[in-house]
């Protein structure tokens, strides 16, 4: 593995535990507050609003800092950019409109809060969750595409892509469903876990309180959540075994292999990993779940669902590693594969669909992301990055407000 890919897979992993975070961040504050202004409860209505504010703060690592610097990264493969930029112009285009939507959402919600009426900030709520969902909807599919290139046409000499053939692309729903329950399941766990820590260190009964409401919203989301990630998740595997040269990566030497059966990285080690991290949140929600649900958390457990929550942010960083390298170098999965995946191309000349290869390659970077300054550079900002991500993470649980 080249350096450049090897920042590109940290830098990629932290922005996707932040995004996974906001998702359900967008999803749930905006129905938490609802629920607040029915009831009057001023205590229970501080915890929405703490957990909006830790929302925009973390929004400025995820969904700005980490952005900018992936595209950054992603300018090393100046003929990636060129290429998929064109290819996918539609659902990334989508994808920056959303972005963009959820930005002002972000900011409308925020700075609205107790400032303007009920409707106006229930409607930038909505806007908040629906871009939420969107946000990953056209980057799934592009994702799928990375996949297996299905709606690739070959028209007057240019590549295009056909919008309406690539939404069929048989992994996209596995993928899309699977990223947004494990944003969910692991935003609510991290929530939770949270929450319920800081309530632990706590002597205001009336946050105890609004904690517990919380946290009884949040177990049965946890527990419905984790069995619904096992069945979209083999769901994805199956439907990844007409691109044997990604599945075998991962399933082969466990003894699941499509295809000829031949490994060219051996991943399972980072899939049997996941595992274990998964293994460890159904263990620690049947230990901590009737302690959620009842809204009263002993310190012990209390600690215990922090892990949890932690563990859950971990799975879903190494489940997207996984899925990255287990087609590396090629961008795009399909081209590493044998028959039958390349039936899927047979519309595509042989000289265009080496152009791709070699286009669509991890190790075909700009020669100057290797010099020694631009490696300087590219460390110093991911320094910051993983700094003011882990300094974000101690104010949040750990540092003690100011009276």
């Amino acid at each position: 593995m080249t350096w450049t890919t090897f920042w590109l897979a940290l830098v990629f992993s932290f922005h996707i535990v932040m995004v996974n975070l906001g998702i359900f961040l967008a999803l749930y504050v905006p129905l938490l507050k609802y629920r607040v202004d029915k009831k009057g409860d001023k205590p229970l209505d501080a915890v929405a609003y703490k957990l909006m504010k830790f929302y925009a703060a973390t929004y400025g690592v995820a969904g700005v800092f980490a952005t900018a610097f992936t595209v950054f990264l992603l300018s090393f493969y100046p003929d990636f950019l060129g290429l998929a930029g064109n290819i996918t112009l539609i659902p990334f285009g989508l994808a920056i409109i959303m972005i963009v939507v959820h930005f002002f959402s972000i900011t409308g919600f925020y700075y609205g809060w107790h400032r303007w009426s009920r409707g106006t900030h229930y409607l930038f709520g909505f806007l908040l969750g629906l871009s939420a969902v969107l946000i990953p909807f056209a980057f799934r599919s592009v994702f799928a595409f990375l996949n297996i290139p299905v709606g690739l046409e070959l028209a007057g000499g240019k590549l295009s892509l056909n919008v309406g053939k690539a939404l069929t692309n048989p992994t996209f729903p596995p993928l899309y469903l699977k990223s947004l329950t494990a944003a969910i399941t692991a935003g609510a766990f991290a929530v939770a876990g949270g929450l319920a820590f800081s309530a632990a260190k706590s002597n205001d009964a009336e946050y105890k309180r609004a904690v517990g409401v919380v946290t009884r919203d949040l177990a049965p989301v946890i527990a419905a959540g984790l069995i619904l990630m096992i069945v979209f998740g083999l769901w994805y595997a199956i439907s990844l075994q007409d691109i044997p040269y990604k599945f075998n990566n991962v399933f082969a030497r466990l003894g699941w292999k499509a295809g000829d059966g031949a490994i060219a990285h051996d991943l399972s080690w980072l899939f049997v990993l996941k595992m274990l991290f998964f293994a460890f949140q159904i263990y620690v929600i049947a230990v901590v779940y009737k302690y959620l649900k009842s809204g009263e958390i002993p310190p012990s457990k209390a600690s215990l669902a922090l892990y949890g929550g932690l563990a859950a942010l971990l799975t879903v960083a190494l489940g997207e590693l996984l899925n990255a390298f287990s087609q590396y170098p090629y961008f795009i999965a399909c081209l590493g594969s044998p028959q039958p995946c390349q039936d899927l191309l047979a519309q595509i000349p042989k000289d265009q669909l080496q152009y791709l290869a070699n286009t669509l390659n991890l190790e075909t970077y700009n020669s100057l992301a290797v010099l020694g300054g631009v490696k300087i550079i590219t460390s110093l900002f991911m320094i910051f990055l993983i700094a003011s991500t882990f300094y974000f993470f101690y104010v949040y649980f750990f540092k003690k407000e100011q009276a």
